[in-house]
């Protein structure tokens, strides 16, 4: 009765912290749509439509501006599953997605409370970090704000990385990290790139510090990378392969340090309940509770804390970002980025130190109780991201352009802002996509050469566009061409090396070649024809697919075989 009991609290619990960041918008029935949106939904699109199809490939037909866009061999879409059962189930599209933000923040939830209570073997202060974490102000305005679904799932990892880490270091095994690594890794590239980054400067440190401790690790280290390496080699192999092979160019890899915020600028946002890239106001509140009782925290607390706030720094403008503008940093494209990592250390000081100031000892002297401090500042954390929440909504409403007609696309810009409904929904990838990520990972000719691929002309061998109509496929795309000359025809479609392309005209299949413009180019006689364009699975890839299903079920069963033998 007792566990049937918690289960039930910790459901009410998580589905609350899951559905106050959404709850008053999903009300409104409209969503507020940008740029970002538009790039996570036309992924999400494209892998809806294949399985629809029952023809599933990497290149995008139906998004994406229906250019052959290789966009998911460059950006992992596994942890995409749930949004894409999600909308091929719900056909009402605001619905479906409403309903896809509130299960991910069941599953960041979950994880959180899994991972921080593994951490800290205490239910009140797991269901605080929680709530803190889930809740806090970067990862909610990554949500509603700018719907930036890579970052804000990649957030939901990040305690699952923490426990792995002090599970190698207590010895109590590698596979926790290497699990949490490769859903990361499947999640969010870039995201990754920084856990590493920081895993291995906290590691290096910490050799300095204690060599022989780090020295016994080394073995779990060396068998999480090598499992993390075969159980990511479905998406690692082809993306090496294609990003070596052709010269893909990504035009917004430039590092935007000024867009950050100050060091200050952070605590006054939180305080001022703004919802946006910051940390939140009971971070503020805990923050002023942690200089009060400095004398009673522990090492560990003080540890925590000093972590967090050097990566706040690191996060803002203030630190020196413009020695390292033109290095590889840029990728970073923007330092506030490195805030989750900040929250997750804050969040660790919080409860570590309510841990400290209910104490025995202090209980005495001050009379606090765990439990009640724990429930002020869970109160605190829900009613301040309720209150920015309702801020934010209604100062978009003024900005944001009410979409009403049914037909046509979005003419987005970077900064352009919709509300769509259910009968405008469609139109967020409706073929028209012109703003950030549109030409990521395309090849560095194509790029040169966007305005005539992404207006689908089909050109001669002399560049002149001839008369062609595009039609539009969930598993293919076909141009229906006349040719007035019997030339070579160069195709409006991108021309990846390491891509099998099956092309058919008229119904026979045909060699493509590698157009000037970076597309597909085929021989064509003169007169009218159909040409129809298809991928087909590269074996090699399709052996790399199995090596890593095959090796992450031996990892994962592996320990069980052998306690039973």
């Amino acid at each position: 009765m007792h566990i049937k009991r918690t289960w039930l609290i910790n459901l009410a619990m998580s589905l609350l912290v899951a559905g106050i960041p959404i709850f008053e918008l999903w009300h409104s029935q409209t969503v507020y749509s940008g740029s970002d949106l538009q790039f996570h939904l036309n992924r999400i699109h494209e892998i809806v439509n294949q399985l629809q199809s029952g023809h599933v490939s990497l290149i995008s037909y139906s998004s994406f501006n229906s250019v052959g866009s290789g966009v998911e061999y460059f950006y992992p879409s596994l942890t995409l599953t749930p949004a894409v059962l999600i909308f091929l189930v719900i056909k009402n599209s605001v619905t479906a997605y409403y309903v896809t933000l509130l299960v991910y923040g069941l599953i960041t939830f979950a994880v959180a409370q899994f991972a921080f209570n593994s951490v800290l073997k205490d239910k009140w202060l797991s269901t605080l970090s929680s709530t803190m974490f889930s809740l806090s102000a970067y990862r909610v305005f990554s949500i509603i704000g700018v719907s930036a679904f890579g970052e804000f799932l990649a957030i939901a990892w990040m305690p699952l990385i923490f426990l792995g880490y002090c599970r190698v270091i207590q010895k109590r095994g590698w596979r926790t990290l290497w699990i949490a690594m490769t859903l990361m890794a499947y999640t969010h590239l870039l995201s990754l790139f920084l856990t590493v980054l920081l895993l291995t400067i906290v590691t290096f440190v910490r050799l300095l510090l204690n060599y022989k401790s780090v020295i016994g690790e080394l073995l779990d280290y060396i068998k999480a990378v090598v499992s993390f390496s075969l159980s990511f080699l479905a998406f690692l192999g082809p993306f090496l392969i294609l990003t070596s092979g052709n010269q893909i160019v990504s035009p917004e890899s430039v590092l935007h340090y000024q867009w950050a915020k100050s060091f200050a600028g952070y605590y006054v946002s939180s305080v001022q309940l703004l919802s946006t890239r910051t940390l939140g106001f009971v971070f503020v509140f805990t923050l002023i509770g942690m200089f009060t009782f400095w004398d009673y925290l522990s090492k560990k607390t003080r540890l925590y804390f000093w972590i967090g706030t050097i990566l706040i720094f690191v996060s803002s403008s203030d630190f020196p970002w413009h020695m390292v503008e033109h290095s590889f940093m840029s990728i970073l494209q923007f330092p506030y980025r490195i805030l989750p990592f900040a929250i997750l250390f804050l969040t660790l000081a919080t409860v570590s130190g309510v841990n400290d100031i209910t104490s025995d000892s202090v209980t005495k002297e001050k009379g606090y109780t765990k439990s009640r401090v724990v429930i002020v500042l869970i109160m605190i954390t829900m009613v301040t991201t309720i209150v920015s929440v309702h801020k934010y909504k209604k100062s978009i409403d003024d900005t944001f352009k009410v979409e009403k007609a049914q037909t046509g696309h979005l003419n987005y810009t970077p900064f352009a802002s919709y509300r769509v409904n259910q009968l405008t929904f469609d139109k967020q990838y409706n073929n028209y996509f012109d703003t950030y990520g549109a030409f990521d990972y395309w090849t560095e000719v194509a790029l040169k050469n966007k305005s005539t691929i992404i207006s689908h002309k089909v050109l001669d061998s002399t560049g002149k566009p001839i008369f062609s109509k595009t039609i539009l496929k969930k598993s293919g795309i076909g141009y229906d061409v006349i040719n007035p000359t019997g030339q070579q025809l160069d195709l409006p479609f991108l021309k990846y090396n390491g891509v099998s392309y099956a092309v058919t005209v008229d119904g026979t299949p045909v060699e493509s070649l590698l157009s000037k413009r970076g597309t597909l180019a085929v021989s064509v006689t003169k007169g009218h024809h159909v040409i129809r364009v298809s991928t087909k699975t590269d074996k090699n890839f399709q052996v790399m697919l199995l090596v890593s299903i095959m090796a992450t079920l031996v990892i994962l069963v592996f320990p069980y075989i052998y306690r039973r033998s």
